[in-house]
């Protein structure tokens, strides 16, 4: 079964089917990994605060955000 054929067949649970898989997914992460991929994402975070606070012209409201998420979906 390709990735793609897979993905589609996931997506396909039930919500909560697809939640208990991510969470086992994610636990079968070696620790190692996940820490280093936390700790990266929180620095990110802090880079992406830091800015904003710098130019807060850089903000988006939460209705521009999620304009943002749907006009990339369509790609």
């Amino acid at each position: 079964m390709s990735t793609a054929a897979l993905t589609q067949s996931l997506l396909s649970l039930p919500v909560a089917e697809r939640v208990a898989l991510a969470d086992r997914l994610y636990a079968s992460v070696p620790e190692d990994w996940q820490k280093a991929a936390d700790q990266a994402r929180l620095k990110e975070a802090t880079r992406r605060s830091e800015e904003m606070d710098a130019d807060p012209s850089l903000e988006l409201s939460h209705e521009e955000f999620m304009a943002g998420i749907k006009i990339n979906r369509g790609r």
